[in-house]
């Protein structure tokens, strides 16, 4: 495999510096963020493929969407940047074959807000990132951390294969399901979850995931039982109030919160102290598109009552690395906290994970 070069400075440094053709592979809203950065450091872009079945008589941003063969044979030296997340076994396949003929990275953007995890943010935030760092409980958690900030700030996505984990309540974010029917199967003892998805097709399919494998005699289609438990499935976006929240019509990868003068699309908002009640979480799921600061401050009162186990992603924005676990521990300080990464291009799937136990 053409190895990533071993460097000091960040890759969008050695980008600027390299001299040589730069290509992108992908042609969505990653590509976008990605062709931004490079315009804004004037670094040029010589071409763009898309995989062989997406390769279709169309362009991107001004250029023609070429086959990978073609790039190559017109740029033998060039470096290919990847602008997009996969798990699938057969895009990560492809993905190894192009990086044994061609340097190859996969740029960290944030999926959401402004700021970029390049080496002037990490240098502002070494203090942060130090601390967390320091109350990480296990030699997997610091390693993964290590990891995960080396490979943001070479888009060398090679540092996160050693530190992948298979994936191992309440379900915020709950999609379409999948991590209902995941939870349900390996802890039967569980007799009740809540399901919160607030994206209308997706709800749609956890509602049909939830009839079909959690059949019940409830007129309520949204709700289902299978053995001792019970699902609720729930459409909102959960914050640090109740209310109205307003999320952009033209939405890209998930629902977030964005300012009302945007003229969204308007959903009802629900904090998690009112979503419980004086009910008692054993476990929260938290993966809601850059919105867990917003959960987690309307969750104060439910962490303080219950030191529920948590699991929260924390690779939606740049800041989740040490905002999210600073801001936990200051509410609970003896949450023990963990983290994992879980297998996926790009710093996609990787939590932190807070327990008392």
């Amino acid at each position: 495999m053409n190895q990533p070069k071993e460097r000091k400075e960040d890759l969008w440094g050695y980008l600027a510096s390299a001299g040589r053709p730069v290509v992108l592979y992908g042609t969505g809203n990653g590509a976008d963020k990605i062709l931004d950065q490079l315009i804004l450091r004037n670094i040029p872009v010589s071409g763009v493929f898309a995989s062989s079945g997406f390769v279709r008589d169309r362009s991107f941003r001004g250029f023609p969407v070429e086959t990978y063969d073609a790039l190559k044979e017109r740029f033998p030296d060039m470096i290919v940047l990847i602008c997009f997340g996969t798990s699938l076994p057969d895009v990560l396949a492809n993905i190894d074959r192009i990086a044994k003929e061609c340097e190859t990275y996969a740029p960290d953007v944030p999926v959401y807000g402004d700021s970029l995890f390049d080496k002037a943010f990490y240098e502002a935030h070494q203090e942060e990132l130090s601390a967390v760092r320091g109350f990480l409980e296990d030699d997997i958690s610091r390693d993964t951390f290590d990891r995960v900030i080396s490979y943001k700030l070479t888009g060398n996505y090679l540092l996160l294969r050693p530190c992948e984990r298979p994936s191992e309540e309440i379900d915020l974010g709950a999609y379409n399901g999948d991590t209902v029917l995941f939870y349900s199967g390996i802890f039967p003892q569980i007799r009740s979850i809540l399901a919160v998805e607030p994206d209308k097709r997706n709800f749609r399919k956890l509602t049909e995931t939830v009839r079909s494998h959690f059949p019940s005699d409830v007129s309520d289609p949204s709700q289902g039982s299978f053995g001792k438990a019970s699902v609720s499935c729930i459409r909102a976006l959960i914050s640090d109030r109740d209310g109205t929240a307003f999320v952009p019509r033209n939405r890209g990868r998930g629902v977030h919160e964005t300012d009302s003068s945007e003229k969204g699309e308007e959903l009802t908002a629900v904090s998690l102290v009112t979503l419980l009640q004086n009910q008692k979480a054993d476990l929260i799921k938290m993966d809601v598109e850059g919105n867990e600061r917003k959960a987690l401050e309307g969750g104060r009162e439910v962490l303080l009552r219950d030191k529920t186990d948590l699991i929260v992603s924390c690779y939606h924005r740049s800041e989740d690395l040490f905002s999210l676990p600073l801001f936990i521990k200051e509410i609970v300080p003896e949450y023990k906290v963990y983290m994992r990464h879980h297998p996926h291009l790009l710093c996609w799937e990787t939590e932190f994970i807070f327990t008392c136990r």
